[in-house]
């Protein structure tokens, strides 16, 4: 299969995202960005080799493989998307619903074209942007901006939290803000059709409402 692998092109619009990623967040990542176009078998590839197995790469159209990013040929939407887990809003450092949630809302909020981003994770952005967002009254970009520069994003968020509603109970909320276990394979580093984050934090002041039985399992789509 290797032999038959293309050689990875830049990803599309790159130094354009980055630069708008930058602006957003006030800081920079000082060019380090790797970020790679890759076919269905090239991505199988470089999956494999982090330890996936082939019917884990089945839907998989972004990849982070440590500063590496790697993108599916047919989905240069999700570059944009890729790009601000690498600037810091991702589940290596944060709850993983939380992390693809915000992620998802900040890139709806700095796209400039339906060609830069598709919405995907529908339920963790549902969640984001009808609960937490209004609970620390922040926009996606300045609360993302404030996680990506925080060196301790889950205590900063729950800080931020119980400084709206000082009921909240902060160790509790820096439990489940935590993000996913360094030594798996995670599904937060990948965007794919069929990747389960699992469930929100269970604070149940920003739960409650009408829209809890919707939101509160789902799934990443394409």
């Amino acid at each position: 299969m290797t032999a038959s692998l293309s050689a990875p092109s830049a990803c599309p619009r790159q130094p354009e995202l980055v630069s708008r990623i930058e602006r957003a967040f006030g800081f920079s990542v000082n060019g380090d960005v790797s970020c790679r176009m890759v076919g269905r078998d090239g991505m199988a590839n470089v999956m494999q080799k982090a330890g996936w197995s082939k019917n884990e790469t089945d839907g998989v159209v972004g990849f982070h493989l440590g500063k590496d990013i790697f993108i599916r040929n047919d989905a240069s939407w999700s570059v944009l998307h890729e790009l601000i887990h690498r600037f810091g809003v991702n589940a290596d450092r944060l709850n993983r619903w939380v992390a693809e949630g915000l992620t998802e809302a900040v890139a709806r909020e700095l796209k400039r074209s339906d060609v830069e981003h598709r919405a995907t994770y529908p339920s963790e952005t549902a969640w984001v942007q009808s609960r937490l967002l209004p609970k620390v009254k922040m926009s996606a970009v300045d609360l993302g901006r404030m996680l990506a520069r925080a060196s301790d994003p889950p205590a900063v968020l729950a800080d931020l939290l119980v400084r709206n509603d000082p009921k909240l109970d902060r160790a509790k909320l820096v439990r489940e803000l935590a993000p996913q276990r360094p030594t798996a394979p995670g599904l937060g580093s990948a965007l794919c059709r069929s990747c389960s984050t699992g469930k929100p934090p269970s604070f149940a002041q920003i739960e409650e409402g009408p829209e809890l039985s919707s939101i509160l399992i789902g799934f990443g789509g394409v």
